[in-house]
């Protein structure tokens, strides 16, 4: 039997005067493993920062049932963490047992022992005097990575982990993620990378302000939905796509192999009218980058 941990209902947020999330409602699994995939300004990390309860909702509500807010892990888009500041990594990572520990207080050995596993989990063992201002991005996002997992927390919000990595550390910090959720721990995470969310998650929201779909990732990520959400040059690549896998007997023109083949960037804006949405479209260059054995 499932058991919901999060319960949004009607959950309708503004941010800086603009309308966020517009009554938006769905229901989060215990161990769920799940995307939020959506245009630029679809509300994605708003509603990470509702289900956190740093934003006041205009109406709805976020419900956690029985979690205690301060069981959930919150990895932050890596750009909103000023990486001048003079720490070590074994510092900064240590931050993370701060709800247990309190800033001051000495590790004890069990989490001396926690903060080298959290290293070694990361492939950042040896690290842990380097100034965080000298490690390259990938490693700095798997500084985040640990800091987290230090948290021990049962509710894992990650915004937009995979951002400007590569795809070494993205195959090993998303194995991170799924050991995380195997244990028992629900994750929702932000990403902007359909393929790896076709790839790796299991279940899939899509936003657009209000909620496209929820649910079973190959049923969230229809044509249909995508162009819904705003994803403006889907059916323009898939088509394409199709019409040259039709010269090739071996390929299967259907949606997945297309979504296979493609890697499509939505251009368009999800508080775009569907007119302004049309004149985009005229004037944008589709950016598509196909794969195919000639």
């Amino acid at each position: 039997m499932m058991h919901t941990t999060i319960n949004i209902a009607d959950l309708t947020v503004y941010y800086r005067d603009s309308l966020a999330l517009d009554r938006v409602s769905a229901s989060i699994q215990k161990g769920e493993l799940l995307a939020v995939i959506g245009p630029n300004g679809a509300g994605k990390s708003t509603l990470i920062k509702s289900i956190m309860q740093q934003l006041k909702p205009s109406c709805g509500c976020v419900e956690l049932a029985g979690v205690n807010p301060k069981s959930i892990a919150y990895l932050p888009q890596s750009h909103q963490i000023d990486r001048k500041f003079p720490i070590s990594v074994r510092e900064f990572v240590s931050a993370g047992a701060w709800k247990r520990t309190g800033f001051w207080r000495q590790f004890c050995c069990l989490e001396e022992r926690d903060l080298e596993q959290a290293l070694e989990k990361v492939n950042l063992k040896g690290f842990e005097e380097r100034q965080i201002n000298t490690l390259s991005g990938g490693q700095f996002q798997r500084v985040l990575f640990a800091r987290m997992l230090m948290q021990d927390a049962d509710i894992l919000l990650l915004d937009e982990p995979f951002n400007a990595i590569d795809a070494q550390t993205t195959e090993e910090l998303m194995e991170v993620i799924n050991h995380c959720q195997q244990a028992g721990k629900t994750v929702i995470a932000v990403v902007h990378d359909l393929l790896l969310v076709q790839r790796f998650f299991p279940n899939t929201m899509l936003l657009a302000t209000q909620l496209i779909a929820h649910g079973k990732t190959e049923t969230v990520m229809t044509v249909e939905n995508l162009a819904k959400a705003g994803y403006q040059y889907w059916n323009q690549a898939v088509s394409n796509n199709q019409n040259h896998e039709n010269k090739h007997a071996d390929v299967t023109p259907n949606v997945a192999d297309s979504l296979n083949a493609l890697n499509v960037y939505p251009i368009a804006d999800a508080h775009m009218t569907r007119m302004e949405k049309v004149s985009e479209v005229s004037i944008k260059e589709v950016r598509v980058r196909t794969t195919y054995d000639s």
